[in-house]
């Protein structure tokens, strides 16, 4: 799966490009939560890799989509294909529940921009 799961990230490079190096979202089962597929953007793009983790901040990832059964059928079933409408639909109903394990400005600051605006997490900015 983490080979699927880096070429899901690079059919979306654009999303991952503002990413710092060492930026991290990771994907957890709840029915498997010691369990997590990783996407880290390194010096040549985007990597992915499966890991063993006692908890959602063991991940270091800065998001944690962690989803039910069904979502992550949907979610393995659509890494070739419209991936991201799948997680933000699982997002909007609840099967996947989106960690945000920084704060939002540390998140903008690391080039998250893009990425969230993709999950459906869009913010405005103050108004002035």
């Amino acid at each position: 799966m983490p080979a699927a799961w880096r070429a899901a990230a690079r059919r979306h490079e654009e999303l991952f490009a503002a990413l710092d190096p060492g930026a991290r979202i990771a994907l957890v089962a709840r029915s498997a939560p010691t369990q997590a597929l990783l996407w880290q953007m390194g010096e040549q793009g985007v990597e992915a890799e499966a890991v063993t983790v006692e908890g959602h901040a063991a991940t270091r990832a800065s998001i944690v989509l962690a989803a039910d059964d069904e979502a992550l059928a949907q979610v393995c079933a659509a890494v070739d294909g419209a991936l991201f409408e799948v997680l933000r639909a699982g997002i909007r109903s609840g099967r996947i529940v989106c960690y945000m394990l920084q704060r939002r400005c540390v998140l903008e600051e690391r080039g998250f921009d893009e990425l969230l605006d993709a999950l459906g997490f869009a913010f405005m900015g103050a108004c002035r």
